[in-house]
């Protein structure tokens, strides 16, 4: 079974309900009287692989987070991005004036529940796959929180090593200086990306950034390409930011030593 098995509409009867499994998220989803109760269970270590049963144990209102939704026994779940940005850090990339690396990232999935449908009003909750790392981006008096993504990348995304609850970023990054441009952290604003379904698997849309000196802000635009998503993609996962195709933000940090302070 792969996380793309779980996404989807489900009729839940009162009393029955949906047990899922992926990375540290083990997950019970019941259907009680005009509601849905979600019970986690604590997991210290990913699970091997995905699961996803309708068989439950006895769960009473207290032991989980209730909502109250009314009659509808309809439950949706999508996949979802993080919450936060996530950072790229220490990557000994290095762009010389003029060139174009685009490289590929994973990242971790979250599942959000809906009832009836997958409009915002009756969005339920979400829970993260894996939990990742709390990080700041930016100078300490003017930056943002973020999430901590590590240093990993390959230039091959057949060679990412993807767990199942993880999703294949294309990044690509264009140097319009006229200096080397060294990729110390680099911030992933993945609130403005879909999800996609492709040849390859799940992916999210290009980021592509022009970086144009560290003085300037760069822009970063969000789009589908064919040559990396190939022709068959279909959407399966709206950006959590409608509307932002492309952006002026601070995408590079670069890290000060004490003769610049």
């Amino acid at each position: 079974m792969t996380i793309g098995d779980i996404f989807g509409k489900y009729e839940i009867l009162n009393g029955k309900g949906l047990e899922i499994k992926a990375g540290t998220l083990n997950l019970m989803v019941k259907r009680f009287s005009m509601g849905w109760g979600f019970h986690v269970i604590p997991a210290v270590q990913p699970f091997d692989g995905v699961f996803l049963g309708t068989e439950i144990p006895e769960l009473e209102v207290s032991e989980s987070d209730l909502f109250q939704t009314g009659r509808s026994d309809k439950l949706v779940v999508t996949p979802a991005l993080p919450l936060k940005p996530v950072v790229l850090k220490n990557s000994g990339m290095r762009i010389l004036p003029g060139q174009s690396m685009r490289f590929f990232v994973k990242v971790p999935l979250s599942l959000q529940f809906y009832h009836t449908d997958t409009i915002a009003d009756n969005f339920i909750t979400e829970y993260p796959l894996i939990r990742l790392s709390d990080t700041w981006f930016g100078e300490p008096d003017e930056g943002e929180t973020a999430f901590a993504l590590g240093r990993h990348y390959q230039k091959d995304p057949e060679l990412l090593d993807l767990m199942p609850w993880e999703i294949i970023c294309p990044v690509l990054i264009t140097n319009h200086s006229t200096l080397l441009l060294e990729v110390q952290r680099l911030i992933i604003r993945v609130n403005n990306l879909a999800i996609l379904s492709t040849s390859h698997g799940l992916m999210t849309n290009i980021v592509d950034i022009e970086y144009k000196g560290k003085e300037q802000i760069s822009s970063a635009t969000y789009r589908v390409d064919r040559n990396v998503h190939g022709d068959n993609q279909h959407q399966l996962a709206s950006p959590r930011s409608l509307g932002a195709k492309s952006s002026l933000m601070i995408n590079f940090h670069f890290i000060k030593n004490i003769y610049q302070i």
